[in-house]
This record gives structure tokens, C-alpha cells and sequence, in this order.
């Protein structure tokens, strides 16, 4: 694998990975004067290895591998995975590059089937695109259901980035609201703003939020954690909210991968009727709230501490689902038929 960045190998030992360095005065300059031909090192490299299909993932990084799909002239898949679609992709700039990739790819990659839409509402032909969501490592995840014993204080879990479209300020007005009509718990928040415009001052508001509503001494606040420690964290928590919702800017989640995750630890979670969160939840798609709306989590959250057993219920519940359909073993072997069906034709 090539990338522009490593990180988290500590995670991942067994990848064999290569960087690019991508702000090296000689790609820069190769990039002024000839930009639309591979840098000649890339070449080499690449052309040492033989490829037999290319893999873009994300549709801005796709627009820019047109390069590499006219250069080797092999198949080319392209997977979408959220604010490339949702937010880009109703750019008419955008949506004119996006036509290149459409023409060009062999198969466009949908996390589920409102992305699927939104890619045939952009001029992606039905043809070409295939449903593949993210796969769960489930047997590495350890699981239990959870359990909330008398007199025991709900513990929230919220992991993401703090982004308009986490919609994490519904979260903090639930839990007021629940506090308020007898709810004891505590909120622990995974996560900070990036580089990404918009973020710092998301991050603001949340915390403006929180003192608003006197919260200060419910709320705890983690930088983000190493998987591990998330995972540790979650098992010792009774449920996480996912509370996404559409952003101004048309910014959407593709699949929450950390809901993904978590549902396969058992983990029960509220989460909302956004992008393709239900079809993650499946026959279950019943127990997600509507966006923007703190008053339905907050009667979720209440309902779960009047009827602790459902904690345990709906958590497994929601395994399973994961088990079933998001098994990464089961998407891998989708994808790799895919790849060969590709290869032979």
C-alpha cells in the first residue's frame, strides 16, 4: 500500500505500508510543471509492482488517481464514503469532476443504500455502483451486554469528531432534560476538533452548551483515546449515543464506524434516522430518533433507566445484526469477488 500519511501503526502491524511524501520540493515542483502526469518516482514504484487494479477511496482522492486510471489503463473501483458525497458532491464543480470518475470507473463503491441514491441523483449510472459497507472485526472486539443495577448511575458514551454533523449538542440538551425529570448520569465525550472549518467552533458551542445548562460536573471530556482505551471505556459504559444529523453545508455521515463497532461489543445505542444509519440497524430501525431531537433521546435515555433490562436486549440485539451483516471476514470476501469478478472481465 502507498499513502501520503502513516499513522496508527502501533494498530495495524501487519500492514505493509509505503509513504509518499507528498510536500518534497521535487513532487511539488514535477506537480507545477507537469500535472497531469505521475511524478516519475511514483511511476517506478508502481510499475515495479505490477497493478492489476486500482482502488481509490474517496471520491476527492479519486478525482485526483484519473492520473494513475489513465496511466496503467487497468480497472478502477472508487468507493464514497460521506462528506465526499453529501457535502462535495452537491457542488456543480465538484459534481463536473465526479462525471470524469463516473465515466472512467469500473464500479463506484456505496457504504448503503441512501448513498447508492444520492450517487444516481449526481449522474452515477445504476450500472456501476455496488453496495459494500465497512466490515467489524468482530471476533477481536470483546462483548457483553449491559447491565444497570439499582441506584446506578446511566453512563452515556459519545465518540467522534466534533463536527456539525455529529450533532453532539443534542446530546448534551438530552441529558439535561433527562437530569431533570430524575435521570441520574453522566456523559463521557470521546473526541475534539480537527483542522477541518467549522470544527473549532463547533467544539465551542458544545461547551457553551454544557455551561448553559449547568452540566459541567456530568460532562467528562476525553482527548481522543487509543482504540484500546475507547474499548475499555465503552464496556464500562451503558450506552452510546449517535446523534448525527445533516449538516448546513449538506456535510452527512456515510456508516458511523464507531456505531458499527460498538453495536458488535453488545453495546445498545441511540442513534439517529440519518444517511444510511438504518440500514445499519436493519429490523431494528425502529429504535433510531429523528435528527435534532434532544427530547427523543432524552425520552430513550429515561426509558432505559426505568427498564434496565432492555439495556441488555437491545444491545445484543444490535450485535447480532452486526454479526450478520458487517462481519468483516463476510465484506471482505464480497470485496475480494469483486476484485476478481473485475479482473475477468
Amino acid at each position: 500500500m502507498f499513502c501520503d500519511v502513516l499513522a496508527n501503526r502501533d494498530e495495524f502491524p501487519l500492514l505493509k505500508a509505503e509513504r509518499f511524501n507528498n510536500q518534497s520540493f521535487a513532487r511539488r515542483l514535477w506537480l507545477r510543471i507537469a500535472e497531469d502526469h505521475v511524478y516519475p518516482g511514483d511511476w517506478w514504484r508502481l510499475r515495479r509492482l505490477s497493478p492489476d487494479l486500482l482502488h481509490s477511496h474517496f471520491g476527492y482522492v479519486a478525482v485526483d488517481d484519473l492520473i494513475l486510471r489513465r496511466t496503467f489503463e487497468i480497472p478502477w473501483i472508487v468507493s464514497f464514503y460521506g462528506a465526499d458525497l453529501y457535502q462535495l458532491g452537491r457542488r456543480p464543480d465538484w459534481q463536473e469532476k465526479y462525471a470524469r470518475v463516473f465515466d472512467q470507473a469500473t464500479f463506484i463503491l456505496a457504504l448503503g443504500p441512501m448513498m447508492a441514491a444520492r450517487l444516481r441523483q449526481i449522474g452515477c449510472p445504476e450500472k456501476k455502483i455496488v453496495i459494500h459497507p465497512l466490515g467489524v472485526d468482530i471476533q477481536s472486539l470483546p462483548h457483553k451486554p449491559r447491565l444497570l443495577r439499582a441506584g446506578e448511575t446511566l453512563k452515556i458514551l459519545f465518540a467522534g469528531t466534533f463536527r456539525e454533523k455529529k450533532g453532539v449538542q443534542y446530546l448534551i440538551r438530552a441529558a439535561a432534560l433527562a437530569q431533570r425529570v430524575g435521570v441520574r448520569l453522566e456523559v463521557h465525550l470521546v473526541g475534539d476538533a480537527m483542522t477541518k472549518p467549522g470544527d473549532r467552533e463547533t467544539k465551542n458551542e458544545i461547551f457553551r452548551e454544557i455551561g448553559k445548562l449547568g452540566l459541567e460536573d456530568l460532562v467528562t471530556h476525553h482527548p481522543f483515546l487509543s482504540f484500546q482505551e475507547l474499548i475499555r471505556l465503552a464496556l464500562c459504559s451503558h450506552v452510546f449515543v449517535a446523534p448525527s444529523i445533516t449538516a448546513v453545508d449538506g456535510d452527512a455521515e456515510g456508516t458511523p464506524f464507531v456505531l458499527q463497532q460498538l453495536m458488535a461489543t453488545g453495546m445498545p445505542a441511540i442513534a439517529t434516522a440519518h444517511s444510511d444509519i438504518p440500514y445499519l440497524f436493519g429490523e431494528h430501525k425502529h429504535m433510531l430518533v429523528p435528527e435534532r431531537d434532544a427530547k427523543a433521546i432524552a425520552e430513550r435515555l429515561q426509558y432505559y433507566t426505568e427498564v434496565p433490562d432492555r439495556l441488555g436486549m437491545d444491545g445484543m440485539a444490535l450485535r447480532d445484526r452486526t454479526q450478520q451483516m458487517f462481519n468483516v471476514r463476510l465484506c471482505a470476501n464480497r470485496l475480494s469477488e469483486l476484485y476478481d469478478a473485475v479482473l475477468r472481465t
